[in-house]
């Protein structure tokens, strides 16, 4: 039973009313495409995301809370009295939001009792119900025995250099839990494996060949598209393979070829995801190497490295097989690989993947072999960045209270979860991962179309609300 279960029936007639409240400003905050661009004065993840940021200061200030900003990258408010017992941290920022929306990503879209839009659950809406979550505590709760700092920041999505600097210098309180994840609770969060590499050659002009490959840009998303232009094959001929090889079939892929043999443009579409989980989308980029491997090109030192790359990221080897990192342990599960980045020129290619890891994984089995593997190809790194992964322990008295919560609140059993991704609180020791996802549920986050359910968002705030109660009221 949770604490403080006095409070249920004020907190649903609260949300009763200013339901409509919160998803109005959460439309606010959708209309912002607030993807990092280039740093300006007084806004170091650009301008879009400084306008977020100044959206939901306003938003809290007109609630009649002091906002507190750091360095532009972050704001606070607290509510309550010392000590602040209790941290929320979401973000505001937005990844790209891509090609082939039903509605417009920008705008906020209410369809059978859905939310659409970018940053519906990734993370603005969750943000906005945690926000409401304090309003809702301060107006049903006079007195807190202790406090709850609610911070927003900008820069989740690009590495979280934000959080990073604002926990060198501010102290943060003991219990922390970010809105950016899955219910019940997520306590493990695997590490983080990132690699660039690429290869130069000499130019070759011997048709048929390979001009130029463009696929995904970032390694964190499983790449939807990929476009090959070639020279030398008649397009009947590139046709008549791609249907008596069913690459479509085998790859899960739509194949479009428009041009002539002076030059063929061939794209290959998928299914974007998080990275976190290659194998719920369609790498588009694998595909296509894979197709374009099989196919009769004259050599050439560029069709070769297209080779090794199919070789060592195979479409569908969701797990390192082909490098030889393949691994998993009890709590954190299985390893996961994402070829998300590649450029490729009549001179050379850049590339990049991201590796999810599990506790089991460290320099040596990893970064090393992956290292060996690349350079026996020819291929070689530029950057490569490693963190490792992230576990709480599930009896604590917070992990806990929350998994209490969540039962109460959906009628659901409750236990704690294992994930790819990292949030906010996977360097900050105790942090868990509260929603506001549910389990098992694809909401597209980072695909197209990504949405939130209007009840859950809204019984998300009451959950949020019912913490803060636990945590900061009285008994």
């Amino acid at each position: 039973m949770i604490k403080n279960s006095s409070y249920r029936t004020q907190i649903n007639e609260w949300f009763e009313k200013n339901s409509q409240s919160l998803i109005a400003d959460l439309g606010k905050l959708i209309a912002v495409n607030s993807v990092k661009t280039q740093a300006q004065d007084g806004a170091p993840y650009g301008v879009a995301s400084r306008e977020v940021m100044n959206i939901a200061a306003s938003m809290l200030e007109e609630k009649g809370f002091s906002v507190t900003e750091f360095e532009d990258m972050i704001i606070t408010a607290d509510l309550g009295s010392s000590p602040m017992v209790l941290g929320v941290l979401a973000h505001l920022d937005i990844v790209e939001a891509g090609e082939g929306w039903e509605t417009n990503p920008f705008e906020m879209t209410i369809k059978d009792g859905k939310i659409y839009g970018r940053g519906a659950i990734d993370n603005k809406g969750p943000a906005v119900a945690l926000m409401y979550a304090l309003y809702c505590v301060r107006d049903i709760c006079k007195t807190l025995k202790s406090g709850v700092r609610l911070i927003l920041g900008t820069g989740e999505e690009t590495g979280c250099d934000d959080i990073k600097k604002y926990l060198e210098k501010n102290e943060i309180p003991p219990n922390i839990f970010s809105p950016d994840a899955y219910f019940p609770v997520v306590n493990t969060e695997k590490g983080r494996f990132a690699l660039s590499f690429g290869a130069s050659w000499e130019k070759s002009t011997t048709l048929p060949r390979v001009v130029s490959v463009v696929g995904g840009s970032v390694a964190n998303i499983v790449p939807n598209k990929a476009i090959v232009i070639v020279e030398g094959f008649d397009k009947g001929f590139v046709q008549k393979f791609i249907s008596d090889s069913d690459i479509c079939a085998k790859t899960g892929t739509t194949v479009v070829v428009e041009g002539d043999a002076q030059k063929l443009s061939i794209t290959i579409e998928g299914k974007a995801t998080h990275a976190s989980t290659p194998e719920i989308g369609v790498n588009a980029q694998t595909a296509l190497i894979e197709m374009l491997a099989a196919m009769p090109f004259s050599k050439s030192a560029g069709f070769e490295y297209l080779c090794k790359l199919n070789r060592l990221f195979a479409h569908k080897d969701y797990h390192g097989c082909a490098m030889g990192i393949k691994m998993s342990d009890e709590i954190s599960g299985d390893l996961t690989v994402n070829f998300g980045v590649l450029q490729f020129t009549e001179n050379g290619f850049t590339g990049g993947f991201d590796s999810r890891t599990p506790l089991c994984a460290d320099k040596l089995n990893i970064e090393e072999i992956v290292t060996k593997a690349l350079e026996k190809e020819g291929i070689g790194i530029s950057e490569s960045s490693i963190s490792h992964c992230h576990h709480t322990d599930s009896g604590t008295e917070f992990v806990q209270t929350l998994l209490r919560v969540f039962e109460d609140y959906t009628g659901r059993s409750s236990e704690c979860l294992t994930m790819g991704g990292q949030t906010y609180v996977h360097d900050i020791p105790g942090g868990v991962a509260f929603g506001s996802a549910m389990f098992g549920e694809n909401y597209n986050i980072h695909g197209v179309n990504e949405w939130i359910g209007v009840d859950e968002l809204i019984n998300s705030a009451k959950m949020y609300t019912q913490v803060i109660l636990d945590m900061c009221a009285e008994s």
